[in-house]
């Protein structure tokens, strides 16, 4: 408990020590101030008369707000300590009390403030300011390009839309006072051209007939004239010119009768090479597609089947493969070497008993000739004959071929049927193709 009590000592200040405080935070004259200085140091302290008077200025004119250091010190450190140290606190708390403390020249810098209106004025003086510079492109020379005003004035293309927007309404109202004229006529007119243009383009025969069956119309009135009675009493002159004006009308359509057969006859003829020409045509392009089918092996019956609605008749050497299609020459090629092996094979398998030990061993190794050599055995005849079906020449192959003995010609007889049958193919359709040409 006394160590409360002395903690509560402490903590309060001395009346004096606040008093003093209060004195020396307080604003002083200038002659207080002296005679505090004389009383506490026993001296005089000399002030410069110049200096005063504007410090007392200066602290009439400004509000200050002072603290007490003592009572903020004691109030923080006695709440906090423990009982040892709070006894050590108070006991110099209290000698310190009882020393009167040495008073204390603060030098204070006093800051000068203005008011808040003075404030407020000059922050809407200067918002002003930049509003009117903002708004006249003062600031636009010193600012980057991007901070610029791009404002733009759109009165005059506000006006010009007005402008455009009357136009386009002016531009309707045209549009819709346009009567849109009566197509009717003119259509009725254009069928009555394409059907009289059809009409043109039909067949020359039906213009021959309409022009026989005029002429005969013509000739039936003059018959009929003749047969008519003349007048009895008719003056002879009258009589005889209408008789030669008769004659004149006989000859007349005569002389048109001939020349309207005559045209009739060219337009059937013309009309006649034109479809032949057309029918040639488009034969010679099945021809044309029938050779391609040839060379590729593909069927072709149904080329065959154009060209028979077309009134062309393809010989049987065409005919007879349209199903299958011919052999190509490159299957020729590849089927020629194994039915030569096996043809020199036959041959040598008659001639066993002759021929020496290189027969013998050519026998059995089944050795052929590849190149090209001269003589009549079969060994050389094979060798040519596979030359020129290499070469592409399957007439040639057939013709070597000929000379071999029957027992080598049967090994390579479905090899010659399929060649010659491609040779014949080949030849009916150029000479279809000729023929056509002929026509």
């Amino acid at each position: 408990m006394a160590v409360d009590k002395k903690t509560e000592n402490a903590a309060k200040p001395d009346p004096e020590d606040v008093k003093e405080t209060e004195v020396a935070d307080q604003p002083q004259e200038p002659d207080a101030v002296a005679s505090d200085l004389e009383a506490n140091h026993g001296e005089t302290a000399e002030l410069d008369p110049s200096v005063v008077p504007e410090e007392a200025d200066s602290e009439t004119e400004t509000e200050t707000e002072t603290e007490t250091e003592t009572e903020t010190e004691t109030e923080t450190e006695t709440e906090t300590e423990t009982e040892t140290e709070t006894e050590t606190e108070t006991e110099t708390g209290e000698q310190e009390s009882q020393t009167p403390p040495a008073p204390v020249i603060e030098e204070r810098i006093i800051e000068k403030r203005g008011s808040f209106g003075s404030a407020v004025l000059g922050g809407v003086v200067a918002a002003l300011i930049g509003f009117v510079a903002g708004k006249g492109g003062v600031l636009d020379n010193f600012l980057p390009p991007s901070w610029r005003d791009s404002s733009v004035d759109i009165a005059p293309l506000r006006t010009a839309q007005a402008e455009l927007q009357s136009q386009v309404t002016d531009l309707r109202g045209s549009v819709a006072e346009i009567e849109i004229p009566d197509l009717g006529p003119l259509t009725t007119r254009l069928k009555d051209l394409e059907e009289a243009q059809s009409q043109f383009n039909q067949p020359s025969s039906d213009t021959s007939e309409e022009l026989a069956q005029a002429l005969q119309r013509l000739t039936d009135r003059v018959a009929a004239l003749e047969a008519r009675p003349i007048t009895e009493g008719a003056p002879a002159d009258a009589v005889e010119a209408f008789e030669a004006e008769l004659q004149r009308v006989r000859e007349s359509l005569s002389t048109q009768q001939a020349e309207v057969e005559r045209m009739v006859s060219e337009a059937q003829e013309m009309e006649r090479a034109s479809a032949e020409a057309a029918r040639v045509a488009a034969a010679q392009s099945v021809v044309s597609r029938l050779r391609s089918a040839l060379d590729a092996g593909a069927p072709y019956a149904d080329l065959l089947s154009e060209l028979r609605s077309l009134g062309v008749e393809a010989p049987e050497a065409i005919t007879s493969a349209a199903d299958t299609g011919v052999a190509t020459l490159t299957g020729l090629r590849d089927g020629f070497a194994p039915a030569a092996r096996a043809a020199l094979a036959a041959a040598r398998e008659e001639t066993k008993g002759s021929g020496g030990l290189m027969a013998y061993v050519y026998r059995h190794l089944g050795a052929r000739s590849v190149q090209p050599r001269d003589g009549d055995d079969p060994d050389a005849i094979l060798s040519r004959a596979g030359a020129a079906v290499d070469g592409g020449d399957i007439a040639a192959a057939l013709e070597e071929l000929a000379a071999l003995p029957e027992s080598a010609k049967a090994e390579l007889e479905a090899w010659q049927i399929a060649a010659r049958t491609r040779l014949e193919a080949e030849a009916a359709t150029d000479a279809l193709s000729q023929s056509l040409n002929a026509n």
